[in-house]
């Protein structure tokens, strides 16, 4: 398996992963106080945008061709990093005391 196969089948693990932790929290959110459950509900929101921008990319890379993968990696690598944080972000709002 060469790098770029190796590469995005790790994204995509990792997407998965982190997708499903997410979703977890948006059945948890039916069950906190009205405007707690509005701001929830507004960074899953903004959680799902930036993980179907990661899933386009992805998509994108495993279309490139040659050497043009590793150009889009970089791309790929910060809308990655963004989601991750946003995810870290909504985790630990379900870790705060309410």
């Amino acid at each position: 398996m060469g790098r770029k196969e190796e590469y995005i089948e790790k994204l995509n693990s990792q997407l998965k992963v982190l997708g499903d932790r997410i979703d977890g929290f948006t059945e948890r959110v039916e069950h906190e106080a009205l405007e707690h459950k509005i701001r929830l509900q507004r960074e899953i929101a903004e959680f799902n945008a930036r993980r179907l921008d990661v899933q386009i990319k992805l998509r994108q890379l495993k279309e490139s061709t040659g050497d043009a993968w590793e150009a889009l990696a970089a791309g790929m690598d910060k809308a990655w990093s963004d989601l991750k944080e946003a995810g870290r972000q909504i985790a630990e709002k379900f870790k705060q005391p309410r």
